[in-house]
């Protein structure tokens, strides 16, 4: 199977999802994060903002703000590249690039020199049982996660885990406790 192949599959899976298995997705994922150690230690979070088409995880992001966390959103830039935003609410992300609700201003982090308490949330398309994770074919988070050594999970729902997804070696891959899933 082709990465190709793999991204149709996947999108055959998600386009099948109605907007309240999406919510009820996000919340059961939520509510296993709020229960890790990852999520409980962190002071910084860095996490995707949901597309529609994605399991609504706001929920974290609101919770990360009223924990009194650092909370950072990505923001596209030039050469399949993303920085990481502060912002202190929601309502400063506006539709950008690829239809992603991003930060228009605020201060940019750097992740190399981010806290040791610091945790990232990653999106994925999909992603197999050896933690290899199947993006969207931009390379922005396998960029990112090639520099960040803090602690990540990656957020994929169970029905998009697969047997096995083709690799490429800059491939992003997670040990198998930084999956979670909505089971």
């Amino acid at each position: 199977m082709t990465k190709t192949e793999a991204r149709a599959a996947a999108r055959r899976i998600w386009q099948a999802q109605t907007e309240e298995d999406l919510r009820r997705m996000g919340q059961r994922m939520c509510a296993r994060l709020f229960g890790r150690a990852e999520w409980q230690q962190a002071g910084v979070i860095l996490s995707f903002v949901p597309l529609p088409s994605e399991p609504d995880i706001s929920p974290a992001l609101d919770r990360a703000l009223a924990e009194g966390k650092i909370l950072a959103v990505p923001r596209v830039r030039e050469q399949g590249r993303m920085e990481w935003v502060r912002i202190t609410g929601l309502g400063e992300l506006q539709p950008a690039a690829y239809g992603i609700r991003e930060p228009v201003d605020g201060p940019v982090l750097d992740p190399a020199t981010l806290p040791l308490h610091t945790l990232a949330l990653v999106p994925c398309l999909a992603a197999d049982r050896q933690g290899v994770r199947l993006g969207r074919g931009g390379g922005y988070y396998d960029r990112f996660l090639a520099q960040y050594k803090g602690r990540r999970l990656l957020i994929c729902p169970a029905a998009l885990l697969a047997d096995e997804l083709p690799r490429e070696p800059w491939d992003a891959v997670f040990a198998p406790g930084e999956v979670l899933t909505d089971l």
